[in-house]
């Protein structure tokens, strides 16, 4: 059923008719409007009197990878919903003609009809070809309400507040800003940013802005781009299921299971591999690719782009759309109301990929493709595939616990899962890319033409670039994507593409140019690709199109050409236990050193495998210190900041409590029985129980385990997000006890409003939200035993609040720590079985000898500001903490003060006064004296 925006897309409101969580927002909402500093050599972000802070926080959210209207459409919505049916007689088959409805007009418009230059209907002539009515439909959506509706916002972001969370990492996607079409922008969504990101601000949040794709595009099988970035490039999104371009659960038939995790595995096939290869180094691996753009009425020549640059150039320009919208928010007194003090900077692109960009061989899967799971056909092959080719022989995969296991392969042949009908009633094989008709259709769509070299439309590109002959079948250049196209004549060694220097770095120097000429002093927050060590950048510069002035770290004009590529920037790698993450299991016992096995210390995946309790639970927070470590030496010190890092939530359950295992289907259909042979190695690794292992399950959780085994699987009654196995804890210990051994600064993912039992996320079965609706409350929560036989009483009645309901593995993530401190941090270590916390820092005092003499030997101090910045400021959450009638504290030294509404601790040293004035001259020698704090809070 279609939903038009609600009138809070304008309005908002408070938490609802819960007097007792509005009155406690009122508490925690902050006016705290601080600019933070990335600074060369210091490992915090620095506040302007130079407090450290240590930034905790959320993305927000998962489900802003896909839209919100005009009907939600999470990855397990199959049928048009996902992508508008094709007529019968214009290219696919199986699918209804019902037209979709334009996004409404939202309230925003005074006139109701602000929007009609971007929902516009797109008329259909009746005649033959595309429906472009229908057709466009995936262009005709709205992401307004991503990440959440404005009369909800108050209750979500109380609720990260509530749990200690001071950064947000805000997930916008391309798509969301520009799906109409290329400079199309979607003005209304932007306007509704900008009122998030404001109530964001009411609570004292700090903001990255997160581009956001997964595998390209929601369309390949991920999100991201718009579904028009595919049809410049030629491709045909209605194909890539029985083309096996890419996997889209979206995209399966109604009784096909969806297979876990298998999306990933889209960033070596054809859709996504071809568009990343296009994105950062087409103009040299297909040079033939060239539009005509600014073409006028009278159809005279226009200006030849490469699709390359037009890509890049679409994308920067919707950043710069969200930039300039940001940048636009200002009081009446032209004061900025977002940048800085709410909006910290930008992403320079989530999980970047090099698509084929560097393959030697293109008839083998390269050893860097070690994420194998259902289907993987070598890149030769998928371009076969792509073409319309049978191919008899594709790999297939399993993931388990001691990695991917070849389970065989199997034949694909794209004539058999959809054929087409030409116009004269003949039968045409299907292909990935588009037939010149339809691609002329898109082009007159989007306004643009291309050059009379560009490759024929409807045959591989990369056959028409030299690396394939599609008569013959067979491959002309192995090592094509690795040094570019050769001549005939051509012999001689040729330099390898060096995708990171050469094109990633360009590409992010080009995102810090975009960025920095809107907002002078946004900190970039550079995201190096998966498993890539970042590029040694001390002495660097940008050397794009330089602007007249960008600002220094001490609030100096310089040029941009000028600016070390490393100023104000902050290292934003992500890191997840990627085995259990994969395979849902942790057994305490084995895992496997992936970050190892990139570094090359290990020289195969068997030879990575850790095994051990003690050495499985400490690998994680030794592989972030390696992070750190790389980043110091390369980057120089600086912050680091996890930009993604979190666990699923129903690891350890088994399959018919796991979100993303039901099957829809109107039977009721079951989905694939395992072999003998997986059902005996299933058994081995203590796999197929569908029981959650708790110590101590409550009586309501029992009796949900029970109706849950009578239940069918398509019942989203199987699922209970509320249940957490011992598995699940022990492994999110790991992962946060190693930030916080690293003292590292990180954002979970993540945070997702719609998270529900049979789902989970909404998207390609991952269930990883701090919070879901269906999430059984606290006081049912069961009581999880420590490994030293104590009982963890984190949800007991004296300790739960309204703000917790929803919430999952509150008492794990829900963490103290250091939020501000004096000097900085050193240390940090907290027992949640235990409930003891303790905090370790280290202030600095500099003396000059010409300040000391001219004062009588005595500090100058200047006035202390407000208290609440001249204290040590620490997060003390009440559901390990209950306050000061409940535990004790002590201090090495200083006097204290606990604010137990805000959860917040405030520390005041004794022996050294804040703020020392620094008086600096030729002759003076100034000296260091550095003086180290402790604290300890035991719940008694």
């Amino acid at each position: 059923m279609e939903q038009t925006p609600p009138k809070s897309f304008v309005q908002g409101s408070g938490l609802g008719h819960d007097e007792g969580l509005s009155e406690y927002a009122a508490h925690i909402q902050s006016k705290d409007s601080c600019r933070l500093h990335a600074k060369l050599g210091n490992a915090f972000f620095e506040e302007e009197n130079g407090r450290a802070w240590l930034l905790r926080g959320v993305n927000l959210s998962g489900s802003s990878k896909f839209p919100r209207y005009p009907v939600p459409v999470p990855s397990h919505v199959r049928g048009d919903a996902f992508l508008g049916a094709r007529r019968k007689d214009g290219r696919q088959v199986g699918r209804n003609q019902e037209s979709p409805k334009s996004v409404p007009l939202h309230e925003s418009s005074p006139d109701m009809g602000g929007n009609d230059a971007l929902h516009h209907d797109v008329v259909d002539d009746g005649g033959d070809g595309l429906d472009l009515k229908n057709e466009s439909k995936g262009d005709r959506i709205s992401f307004i309400g991503r990440p959440f509706e404005l009369d909800e916002a108050d209750e979500h972001l109380a609720r990260l507040r509530h749990w200690g969370f001071r950064l947000i990492r805000w997930v916008v996607t391309w798509e969301a800003i520009e799906h109409e079409g290329p400079g199309k922008y979607d003005r209304e969504f932007l306007e509704y940013t900008v009122k998030a990101l404001l109530k964001a601000k009411e609570y004292g949040f700090k903001v990255i802005i997160d581009f956001h794709q997964d595998v390209w595009s929601r369309y390949s099988g991920g999100s991201g781009a718009p579904l028009w970035t595919f049809h410049l490039a030629g491709l045909d999104p209605h194909h890539f299921h029985a083309t096996g371009a890419a996997a889209v659960h979206n995209a399966l038939p109604e009784s096909e299971p969806m297979p876990r995790m298998v999306w990933l595995t889209n960033y070596y096939k054809l859709a996504c591999a071809t568009m990343f290869t296009l994105f950062y180094a087409g103009t040299q691996l297909a040079p033939r690719c060239n539009l005509l753009v600014g073409i006028d009425k009278d159809n005279s020549k226009g200006t030849k782009v490469h699709l390359q640059d037009f890509l890049q150039d679409h994308f920067l320009g919707a950043i710069r759309a969200l930039a300039d919208s940001i940048h636009g928010c200002r009081d009446d007194g032209g004061q900025p109301l977002l940048e800085d003090s709410v909006v910290l900077g930008y992403d320079s692109w989530n999980e970047p990929s090099c698509g084929w960009i560097g393959l030697d061989r293109l008839d083998v899967l390269p050893e860097q493709h070690d994420l194998r799971q259902g289907d993987m056909p070598t890149p030769f092959q998928t371009m076969l595939l792509g073409q319309g080719f049978p191919v008899t022989d594709v790999a297939t995969y399993r993931l388990e616990l001691v990695g991917p296991i070849k389970t065989g392969s199997r034949t694909i042949d794209p004539s058999l899962s959809m054929s087409t009908a030409n116009r004269d009633g003949s039968r045409s094989p299907v292909t990935a890319w588009l037939d010149k008709k339809s691609q002329e259709e898109y082009d007159a769509l989007y306004g643009i033409q291309r050059d009379v070299e560009y490759p024929t439309a409807g045959e591989c590109l990369w056959a028409q670039h030299g690396v394939w002959s599609v008569q013959e079948r067979k491959i002309l250049q192995q090592d094509y994507f690795a040094v570019g196209p050769r001549s005939h004549s051509d012999s001689t060694d040729r330099p390898r593409i060096r995708w990171v220097e050469d094109h990633w770095m360009h590409f992010a120097r080009r995102v810090t140019t975009v960025v920095r000429e809107v907002h002078k002093t946004a900190i970039l927050f550079l995201e190096p690709p998966v498993y890539v060590p970042p590029p040694n950048l001390i002495g660097e510069t940008s050397d794009c199109s330089p602007k007249p002035e960008s600002i220094n770290s001490v609030g100096e004009a310089v040029s941009v050409k000028d600016e070390p590529l490393t100023l104000n920037m902050v290292y934003t790698p992500h890191h997840y236990d990627d085995l259990v993450l994969l395979t849902k299991r942790y057994l305490g016992w084995v895992n496997i050193d992936l970050l190892g096995l990139s570094r090359g210390r290990h020289k195969s995946l068997m030879g990575s495998v850790v095994l051990g309790k003690r050495a499985t639970e400490s690998l994680f927070g030794q592989q972030i210190k390696e992070i750190q470590s790389e980043c110091y030496q390369r980057l120089g010190k600086r912050p680091v900041l996890i930009g993604e890092t979190g666990l699923h939530f129903d690891v350890g359950l088994g399959a018919k409590h796991q979100a993303g295992n039901t099957v829809q289907s109107p039977a009721g259909g079951q989905g694939k029985k395992p072999s003998k042979r997986q059902s005996w190695f299933q058994s081995l690794l203590g796999r197929g129980s569908d029981t959650p292992q708790c110590d101590e399950s409550s009586p309501s959780q029992q009796n949900a385990l029970a109706r849950s085994k009578s239940t069918p699987l398509s019942s989203s009654s199987t699922h209970h997000p509320g249940i957490l196995s011992k598995q699940f804890q022990q492994a999110f210990d790991n992962i946060l006890n190693g930030l916080d051994g690293a003292l590292v600064h990180y954002t979970l993912w993540n945070y997702t409003i719609e998270n529900d039992a049979a789902y989970g996320d909404g998207w390609n079965g991952e269930n990883l939200s701090l919070y879901s609706k269906s999430t059984l409350p606290p006081s049912s929560q069961p009581s999880c035993s420590s490994g030293n036989g104590k009982v963890d009483y984190a949800f007991n009645q004296d300790s739960k609040h309204p703000l917790d309901v929803g919430g999952r593995a509150v008492e794990q993530f829900c963490r103290p720590y250091p939020v501000a401190t004096i000097g900085r941090p050193i240390r940090v270590m907290f027992d949640r079985h235990l409930h003891v916390f303790r905090l370790w820092t280290v202030s600095t005092t500099r003396r000059s000898s010409d300040m000391s003499n001219r004062l009588g030997g005595d500090l100058a101090i200047n006035s202390p500001p407000d208290v609440g910045q001249t204290w040590t400021e620490i997060y003390v959450p009440r559901i390990h903490f209950l306050g000061r009638k409940h535990c004790t504290v002590r201090v090495s030294d200083g006097s204290w003060e606990w604010d137990e509404v805000r959860q917040l601790l405030f520390w005041r040293y004794a022996d050294i006064q804040d703020d020392v004035v620094m008086v600096e001259g030729r002759e003076g020698i100034e000296t260091t004296d550095e003086h180290e704090h402790w604290l300890e809070i035991v719940r008694r």
